[in-house]
């Protein structure tokens, strides 16, 4: 099973010139945490809830102050080709709650810890109770 199979589309994006007001209003409107930044169909960069957060407790104007001025820069892609469970060590590895899917270098679909227990527990076998 690869990304292609269990990735989320289309994605819910924002472009650098996007305020954080706007990126929260997305991810509260849509029970978002985090959404990538993309600049000609390219992830360029990551917010997240935790970075509207911080924002808001520097004191900054959220209407003002522009994704490309906070976003993570080194967001960790995968390939929709790669495996489903190969890409689980990234998760962890990492620490990241979202992985965006990229053909080509072009973002295709996003994929969430939430979606890999979903493909967990629809593949994998119960485990006995142990009384």
């Amino acid at each position: 099973m690869t990304f292609a199979d269990v990735m989320t589309r289309p994605v819910v994006c924002a472009s650098p010139d996007t305020s954080a007001h706007e990126i929260s209003e997305k991810l509260s409107s849509n029970s978002f945490s985090g959404m990538p930044i993309v600049e000609n169909k390219t992830v360029i960069g990551i917010v997240s809830e935790r970075d509207i957060l911080q924002l808001f407790i520097q004191g900054k104007n959220l209407k003002s102050t522009l994704a490309q001025e906070f976003m993570t820069t080194n967001v960790i892609t995968a390939n929709q080709d790669s495996l489903v469970f190969s890409g689980i060590k990234a998760f962890v590895d990492n620490q990241i709650l979202r992985l965006p899917i990229t053909n080509n270098g072009k973002l295709v679909g996003i994929i969430t810890r939430q979606d890999l227990l979903k493909v967990i527990c629809d593949t994998t076998p119960e485990f006995a109770l142990i009384s």
